[in-house]
């Protein structure tokens, strides 16, 4: 079922497909200005991380035998009886060749100016096809694949290997369209929701001294309960109200965000993102500053915004955790709040604030 925020259309991912994959993303990047609605759609992020999943099933001579490999692979096992030995000893000596899919994830975003959250994220897979194997081990001695990896269409290594040629060109496919700030808002909703619930919640509590007990509400039990911000919102308060967004930078052009919608078996919503860094030079994480005076960990910290090209990067990054540590962060604070390094106010409210109520992603 398609949620509240998402915008993508049968038109559109038909569009998407037409568009031959080049370089720079040109073609499609001309598809969407020509016949969509996000005419100033940028692309902002490529994943290349995601591993290789089964395609189709092709004979020796390239002939297709199957366009759906789970498909198929279910359709004989069911006709097998469920057993993985006897769909091998079925076509064991057909040489059947498992084709897979490379995918690469790219992120657009069409802005929409004024809020940080007002955009569009438009996700979209580049896949290659390609084979390199043959689909059944041709020998049992060491051993046979299982149901879950037929399902899987991973079959172990030993089968056998020829050389790696790709079947067609790349291709696009729609993954999805995220209007973002629809996404905040009935994400913020779903969260303070959650919060209020679990602030109602009520505990019993005994004075360990006198035995006294009374009903308390876990919002009663936690200072500040209710001043407490969902990160995601948090994320583009912070980057409106320091440097970045002062300055005019907009955060949909630094970072795409990895969405998740979740609803629990009770029928409560979960929903968060990830952000992931748009920069494309290559970055090393701050290790070992342990020793540094604060003087040359701030140095550190400013020439990775000079990498990336806007001030206090550092502070987004930190958010993040996977180049900049919090520790790293608190030291600046500390710093900035002894008079030995000095701070935008802007900034070093962001990052007080922060201190006072930590997130990150």
């Amino acid at each position: 079922m398609r949620k509240e925020y998402e915008l993508q259309t049968d038109v559109l991912a038909t569009i998407v497909a037409a568009a031959p994959v080049t370089p720079k993303h040109t073609d499609l990047l001309t598809t969407f200005a020509a016949r969509t609605d996000y005419r100033g759609a940028r692309h902002v992020k490529t994943r290349d991380e995601f591993g290789e999943r089964p395609a189709r099933i092709l004979d020796a001579d390239d002939r297709e035998i199957a366009p759906d490999y789970r498909a198929w692979i279910d359709a004989e096992l069911d006709k097998h009886g469920g057993s993985a030995r006897a769909v091998w000893t079925a076509h064991k000596d057909a040489g059947y060749r498992l084709t897979e899919i490379q995918p690469v994830l790219h992120y657009f975003v069409h802005d929409r100016g004024e809020a940080q959250e007002n955009f569009v994220q438009i996700e979209v897979w580049e896949e290659q096809e390609f084979v390199e194997r043959e689909l059944f081990p041709r020998e049992e001695h060491w051993g046979l694949p299982n149901v879950d990896e037929l399902r899987r269409g991973a079959p172990g290594m030993l089968v056998e290997h020829i050389e790696r040629r790709t079947l067609g060109t790349p291709r696009y496919r729609l993954e999805q369209v995220i209007d973002m700030q629809q996404f905040i808002a009935i994400g913020n909703a779903a969260y303070e929701a959650r919060r209020r619930a679990d602030g109602d919640r009520r505990w019993m509590e005994t004075n360990s001294t006198t035995g006294e007990q009374r009903v308390v509400t876990a919002r009663e039990l936690t200072p500040g309960y209710d001043q407490v911000r969902w990160e995601s919102r948090r994320f583009f308060e912070d980057w409106a109200a320091s440097s970045p967004g002062r300055a005019g930078e907009r955060a949909c052009l630094r970072w795409a965000f990895n969405t998740s919608d979740y609803t629990d078996p009770k029928g409560v919503r979960y929903m968060s993102f990830v952000p992931q860094w748009g920069h494309t030079r290559k970055i090393a994480e701050l290790k070992n500053t342990g020793k540094l005076d604060v003087y040359s960990l701030y140095g550190k910290l400013t020439q990775l915004d000079e990498r990336v090209g806007y001030r206090f990067a550092w502070y987004f990054y930190g958010l993040h955790g996977n180049l900049v540590k919090s520790g790293q962060m608190e030291r600046v604070l500390e710093a900035a709040e002894a008079g030995l390094i000095v701070l935008p106010e802007h900034d070093y409210r962001v990052l007080r604030a922060w201190h006072e109520a930590p997130y990150g992603f």
